[in-house]
């Protein structure tokens, strides 16, 4: 009862909106027809969202398509990041991004994604990836694409590299339990990962080449986005080698500091300096920016948007279900995954 009046109050508030923003744009456009529009000064600009900015974009959470999200979504997941970067291409007064980043990794094709947007978007402004508690596996897959990484020096970074997980339950289902399946298929491979018998050697085979295939394109990645990278901003920056690429891009997790050591980062810090970092590089790019240039939260909604959140953020149930809980690679069985779990 209570959830059914909560979404009809939310529904409500919206319908509200539109017939005030209906109104509002018509009280507008009668006025451009009566009075001439007042000059746009500094002041104006900045509070109408209307003059330079340096867009805050976050990732939080798994790397991952969320097809249970609510209408309002979660404004940190990788779907929300990457409408964020989509936007923020298009958005004229975006000078620069910041795209901090917490994540595991998570699926292949998100992670590609977001890399692919975030390479697009290097190509037009300046954007800096800022590393938190963990940026590892397809969190690092989507950082290496733009211009410049920081991280901290405790931050968990690396695990470049693909898993697959199965489960063979056989023992338990078919000999202990009596349980069988009966499986009709179209092809030899259709039931690969059953979980009522072993893998055979060459189901094996099969999958290893599906990995490996990823992990190439993972490698890829990495080498057009910092091996290859070529620019002309002056910011600092830490050139990544095939050499360390292929030593270090096995799996294994290190730190920030070691990190900026083996050339996959650029410097070390935290948010504060990705913004000094991203401003100064704005600065080369676009001579007109001010030393004052803010930096907004790009993921938030503004105005009624902003209170909808707060109103649906506030009310929605606390409790997580089981199936939230799972690591990524349970939820995901038979599937390859840029994750570190």
């Amino acid at each position: 009862m209570k959830t059914k009046f909560i979404s009809i109050l939310i529904l409500g508030l919206c319908l509200i909106s539109v017939i005030v923003g209906m109104l509002s744009l018509s009280n507008q456009q009668q006025a451009k027809k009566t009075c001439p529009s007042p000059p746009k000064t500094a002041l104006f600009q900045k509070i109408s969202g209307g003059s330079s900015k340096i867009a805050l974009i976050t990732l939080q959470g798994a790397i991952t398509y969320n097809m249970k999200s609510s209408f309002l979504g979660d404004l940190n997941s990788a779907e929300s990041a990457l409408k964020a970067l989509k936007k923020a291409k298009k958005d004229k007064t975006v000078k620069g991004v910041i795209f901090r980043i917490n994540s595991p990794g998570g699926t292949v094709a998100m992670s590609q994604e977001i890399y692919d947007s975030i390479i697009k978007l290097r190509k037009e402004k300046p954007i800096v990836v800022s590393m938190a508690d963990v940026a590892a596996s397809g969190g690092y897959y989507v950082a290496s694409a733009a211009d410049r990484i920081y991280a901290n020096p405790g931050t968990v970074t690396g695990s470049i590299g693909v898993i697959m997980e199965t489960i063979n339950a056989s023992g338990l289902l078919t000999e202990k339990l009596g349980i069988d399946s009966e499986i009709i298929k179209s092809g030899k491979y259709k039931d690969i990962g059953n979980i009522y018998r072993p893998l055979k050697p060459d189901e094996r085979e099969l999958l290893n080449n599906l990995i490996n295939n990823a992990y190439d394109q993972f490698l890829n990645a990495i080498k057009q986005g910092r091996v290859e990278r070529k620019d002309g901003y002056k910011l600092k920056k830490v050139d990544l080698n095939l050499d360390n690429l292929l030593k270090y891009a096995d799996g294994r997790v290190f730190t920030g500091e070691q990190a900026i050591e083996y050339g996959f980062v650029d410097d070390l810090g935290g948010l504060t300096q990705a913004k000094e970092g991203v401003k100064q590089m704005a600065k080369e790019k676009f001579s007109s920016i001010s030393d004052d240039i803010s930096v907004v939260d790009y993921n938030r909604p503004s105005g009624f948007g902003e209170l909808l959140f707060q109103i649906f953020n506030n009310t929605r149930p606390g409790v997580e279900s089981f199936e939230s809980l799972l690591p990524l690679s349970r939820k995901n069985p038979r599937l390859p995954l840029y994750i570190w779990e």
